[in-house]
């Protein structure tokens, strides 16, 4: 007969924290929107971006551009009008960062900063936990800023950015101090957010951010 082998599961000590980010200017939501992705989905791409020329709506792009905590009525963004949506959208729902942005962030930093060759230890030792894998943002004032993008191939295209001022975000993360501490994780999130920040336009300086508190 063979022996049975006995596991033994050795138990993991995770430890969680609430790390409070701070921005230290504008950050810029703008995810593929609702009309670039129906027309990439469409086989006959270029008769649906003359359909979406002819029949765009301004608001519609401007909703369905960011993450939203509570998720969408897509109907709602079909609407000619959509301001009200929108404004009751920001007052009752929230605007999103995504979990994946910030850890992929913070990766980048720890090889960025030389805190190791490579973030397989970071990675292994912290994860960031978000329902639907995003982390609502606090804002004091938001705006839309339009200007003309040129993609790498084709014709500047009109682009409608969502622009958050005074912003925040609460982000919970767990993580096992056999490898960091909290101390070193807080301060490699530290110089993601100066080095590095989250959403769009970070080349351009947007998305900088600072630690302000740990719980």
């Amino acid at each position: 007969m063979k022996k049975e082998e006995k596991v033994q599961l050795r138990p993991i000590n995770v430890k969680t924290a609430v790390v409070t980010i701070v921005g230290d200017g504008d950050i810029v939501l703008n995810k593929m929107n609702a009309s670039a992705t129906r027309t990439l989905l469409n086989e006959d791409r270029k008769a649906q971006a003359v359909w979406e020329a002819q029949n765009s709506n301004k608001w519609e792009d401007i909703i369905t551009s960011i993450h939203w905590r509570d998720g969408l009525n897509m109907k709602d963004t079909n609407k000619e009008c959509c301001v009200e949506v929108f404004n009751n959208l920001l007052k009752y729902n929230a605007p999103c960062i995504t979990a994946f942005g910030l850890k992929k962030s913070w990766c980048q930093a720890v090889v960025r900063n030389e805190v190791d060759t490579y973030a397989t230890k970071f990675d292994n030792a912290v994860n960031v936990i978000a329902a639907g894998g995003l982390v609502p943002i606090k804002f004091a004032e938001w705006h839309i800023d339009e200007r003309l993008m040129s993609p790498k191939r084709g014709a500047p295209v009109s682009v409608k950015l969502n622009h958050f001022t005074g912003w925040s975000a609460d982000v919970m993360i767990s993580y096992t101090d056999n490898v960091y501490s909290i101390s070193e994780i807080v301060n490699i999130i530290n110089l993601a957010g100066f080095g590095l920040g989250i959403g769009s336009g970070r080349t351009s300086g947007y998305g900088r951010y600072h630690v302000e508190n740990i719980k």
